[in-house]
């Protein structure tokens, strides 16, 4: 028998707007009363963005690895077509986002829930 998670949405899609500075701290909540520790995303734009997350407010801003360090967060490429399910902080969660281009990229993040 093969295992397989049966996800849900927990609450409302939050939609940001991200250029090359870094996108003021949002607030990610869910509406149920489950624990929930899953969150899908989805990088329309153009340029790749970087995210970070925490489980307190405000998010620290969000900056691109460099050679050498890291950034805590990670990376949505560019042009997505298909949503990535990661974990996250518990909800409600805190995030930042940046793209490396001056031209706004629209990310789209969705509290997910594991049903099974």
């Amino acid at each position: 028998m093969s295992n397989t998670s049966v996800l849900r949405t927990a609450g409302q899609t939050v939609a940001l707007s991200v250029t090359n500075t870094s996108h003021a701290s949002v607030t990610i909540n869910d509406n149920t009363n489950d624990q929930v520790n899953f969150a899908s995303f989805l990088n329309t734009g153009a340029a790749p963005v970087a995210v970070q997350m925490t489980n307190y407010t405000p998010a620290p801003a969000a900056v691109f690895p460099v050679d050498g360090t890291s950034s805590g967060g990670f990376v949505l490429p560019a042009g997505m077509t298909t949503p990535i399910v990661l974990a996250v902080p518990t909800s409600p969660f805190y995030m930042t986002a940046i793209s490396n281009s001056a031209t706004a990229s629209i990310i789209y993040v969705t509290p997910i829930n594991d049903q099974s």
